[in-house]
């Protein structure tokens, strides 16, 4: 019961909201919607973005228009669905998010 609960608000409308103007704004300041997974200035960030690009790889090819929808919103910000591990860390980076 407690992963459904978590899915209901974590996919909630709202919250989508929310995460979608925070990773507008982090592209603004940034230049890229790269967030790390522990992004420290926003860890729900964070983790909202890495769980996009699971689901998206879980679900995207499915027909659902809601999803569709979303990743469409996700991608007109210049989201990016695979990201390269940066190799060798850019230390730099890596330090600033």
């Amino acid at each position: 019961a407690v992963g459904f609960e978590w899915a209901i608000t974590f996919f909630a409308e709202d919250v989508w909201q929310e995460r979608c103007e925070e990773l507008r704004l982090y592209k603004e300041a940034n230049g890229d919607c790269r967030v790390l997974q522990r992004y420290k200035e926003n860890k729900k960030l964070g983790r909202w973005v890495t769980v996009m690009r699971r689901y998206y790889k879980e679900q995207g090819k499915k027909q659902n228009p809601v999803w569709k929808k979303r990743f469409a919103q996700l991608e007109a910000v210049g989201f990016e669905w695979e990201v390269p591990v940066l190799c060798p860390p850019n230390e730099d980076v890596w330090q600033e998010r």
